[in-house]
Formats: structure tokens, sequence, C-alpha cells
């Protein structure tokens, strides 16, 4: 490994590569210590808040650079270079602590195996130091070692770098701030409509619902399908009749003949269709049946994918939810809530949500009555959440309700 000093710069002859950060302070700040990532154009500006990575968005748009931390102590960068925008020129790496860099007994960035910079601390009173980048020349990357400190925290780095930041400092609010109605599901109502005979529904909006009648005994079957070279994967998150919150997917096929009862029939992995079957619907509340668009897809709406699914008897009755918002930034989607509660009919409600920054931030204030802010570190909790993830799955809970982004992060 090379050690390189400030200002030196080197080639970086990869195409992905991992840059970690370790710092350690003394005391009770040990915990605190915060690192983040600006994908800048030529001028030198992020072109929308999308290319600001950090703890409350850890990942870019395009999942070209991602970030993750097993402790506060060593935080680390996965970047694919080759994935990077063309208009993007440089990435600054930027590390911030709530006490001067001079008490900080340990500070180091690397990548991968290749070079390591220790930037001089001694008298360095900032809380912020922009401390590394990489960026593009004669079409090379390059890393360059910097160590130039700032004061006042992240936020003003942000916003010099072009971040349209909420919690601006020394600014007043607007006296009444407009909240966007949320398109969060609330448990269905038991009192369910009289089953009518129907051969095909189409939902086309969110909302909507459906009822069938199920025979004892019937399979119910949900069908993700879709019609482009996309690796899409069905998901059914659902709560028994023990009130167990699971999933069946691909690393959890699930049964038809043991609980849970639902059964994922393989993984496609290429266009065309994944199915769940449920055998014992006796033995399930509800089920949300959700997409997700793996990483190698890239950037690309569900919409742009002709993704839809369709839930039937197997028999003369089928439902069919389409997907009617173009949205690229969303990897997750829920298609359908499915609730079995009322014996022999099954209610079918056209959900379509997606995941989104701003979606959650909706739904987490109808949830706990507090919104999260974009640099707090005390944010509300659902479900051991406090900060949008777009690579956290969606999660139903007992009462039939759900939400976006409140599950576990899972790469394919």
């Amino acid at each position: 490994m090379q050690l390189i000093t400030n200002g030196q710069n080197l080639v970086v002859n990869a195409t992905s590569i991992q840059v970690n950060v370790e710092c350690e302070l003394s005391g009770n700040n040990a915990n605190e210590i915060d690192v983040s990532a600006f994908l800048l154009n030529k001028d030198n500006k992020t072109r929308n808040d999308d290319d600001f990575i950090f703890y409350n968005q850890p990942s870019s748009l395009d999942r070209a650079v991602t970030l993750s931390s097993g402790n506060a102590q060593k935080q680390s960068f996965t970047i694919n270079l080759a994935a990077i925008d063309a208009d993007i020129h440089k990435i600054v790496f930027v590390i911030t602590t709530p006490s001067a860099f001079k008490l900080a007994s340990f500070l180091k960035v690397s990548v991968d195996n290749l070079l390591e910079f220790s930037p001089t601390l001694t008298d360095m009173n900032e809380t912020s130091l922009n401390l590394a980048e990489v960026y593009r020349h004669k079409g090379q990357w390059k890393f360059r070692a910097i160590g130039q400190g700032y004061a006042g925290g992240l936020a003003p780095i942000a916003i010099d770098y072009g971040v349209d930041i909420e919690d601006k400092p020394n600014e007043t609010k607007p006296a009444a701030a407009i909240t966007p109605t949320p398109v969060i599901s609330k448990p269905m109502s038991n009192t369910v409509n009289k089953p009518v005979n129907i051969k095909k529904v189409d939902l086309s909006k969110a909302g909507e619902k459906a009822t069938i009648s199920l025979e004892k005994g019937n399979k119910l079957t949900a069908k993700l399908q879709w019609d482009t070279q996309a690796d899409l994967d069905l998901y059914c998150f659902y709560v028994d009749k023990n009130d167990v919150e699971e999933k069946v997917y691909y690393k959890k096929l699930g049964s038809l003949t043991a609980p849970p009862f639902i059964k994922l029939l393989g993984d496609s992995q290429v266009a065309g269709e994944e199915i769940v079957e449920i055998s014992q619907p006796d033995n399930i509340k509800y089920a949300l049946i959700c997409a997700y668009s793996a990483v190698s897809n890239g950037i690309g709406s569900f919409h742009s994918y002709k993704a839809r699914v369709e839930v039937t008897d197997g028999k003369k009755q089928s439902v069919t939810s389409h997907l009617n918002h173009n949205d690229p930034k969303s990897y997750w989607v829920a298609f359908a809530l499915i609730d079995f509660q009322q014996a022999g009919q099954v209610t079918i409600k056209n959900v379509e949500t997606y995941s989104s920054p701003s979606e959650f931030k909706a739904q987490m204030k109808q949830r706990t009555g507090k919104e999260p802010k974009f640099f707090s570190r005390s944010n509300p909790t659902v479900n051991g959440v406090s900060k949008y993830d777009p690579e956290r799955s969606p999660h139903l809970f007992k009462d039939g309700s759900f939400m976006m982004s409140a599950g576990i992060v899972e790469f394919k």
C-alpha cells in the first residue's frame, strides 16, 4: 500500500473501489463521526440532492456510490467508477466530528489496498474536513489527498456544493408548511361488499378494491408479469393467523404443504413472470404483494418495465393491478394488499405505493406524529428504522397496514 500526503494524487486503475474512512475520537463523542460524499459536476456543484451521500441518504440514485458502516470508527464507500454518470467529474469525501479534529487520536482514508492518506491534525480546530477526492483526468480516475478543514459542521459544506437543505442554518421556516398527503395503507375494514361473480377486473388506480369469492380448498395465485429485459423480484409479505410477520421471496421460497402455506415458484431473472401461490388462505390474515428492482437493472421505473400483478383464484376470477407512475428513483413498489379475514371472500386493494424519500417522510409523520429532519440524529423510529434507505423493503404490520422503506436491506 502506498502512503501519500496532502496534495498528492495517484491514478486509480480499477473499475470498482472501496474508500475506507477510519477515525477515532476519545470520550463521549466516539460514536458521533459522520462521513459523506458529494458527486459534483464540472461546476463543482451537485446536480440535485440525490448527489449527496450521507447517513440519511446512503446511496446515489444509480447505486454507483453506496455508504456503509460497521461502526462509527470505520465507514466505507463502495464505488462503481464504471457506472458513474458522464457529467459527474468529481467525488469529494468529507468527515465531520462534534469536536475539533486536533482531539482525534487517529484519522486515515484508504482505497482498497492501493493507497493510504493520514492528514495532519495538529492544531486543527475545525470540526469538518474535506478529506480527499476521486476525479476524472484525461479519461482516467485519480485520487487526490486534500485534508482541508472547515468550520460549522456538515450543513455549510452541503449548501456550498449546491444541496438544497430544508433546515439551513439561521433560516426562518414558513409559518405553515404544507405536508403532502401520504399514500399509506390503513387497516382494511372487515365490512366487505357483497361478493360478486367477476371474470376479470382491472384496478388501474391506487385505492381501488375488488372482492372475489373463494371456494374452500382453492388456491390463490399472485403473478408478477413484465415485458422487458429486467430482473424483477416478487415478494409476498404476510401476517398469518398467529400474527407472525414474515415474507416469501427468492431466498425463502416457502411451502404449500407446511407453514406458511405460501410458495414462490422460482426466480425468473429475465423478462417474464414470477408466481406466488397460497394454498391455505385461511392461514393468512393479510398479504402484501410487492416487487423489487434488482441492483443490476440500474435506473428504471416499474412503469417502464410494463409491470403488473394479477391475483386469481385459478378458475374464473382475476384482479389485475397496474402501475401508472413513472418513477426511476423507486426500487420498491407495493402492488396489492389482500385481506383474507372474511370467510370465503378475499378483498384485493390496489395500493400502488413506491419507495421514495417523500413517501418515507410522509408515512413516518403519519405513524409517529413527527417528521424526520434532514440532519437530525434523533429522528422518530418505526420498526427500528429512522432513516430513509432506497434499498429498504416495505413492511407489513399485524393490523394490515404497511410502510415503505421500513423493512430490511438485502441486496440480491
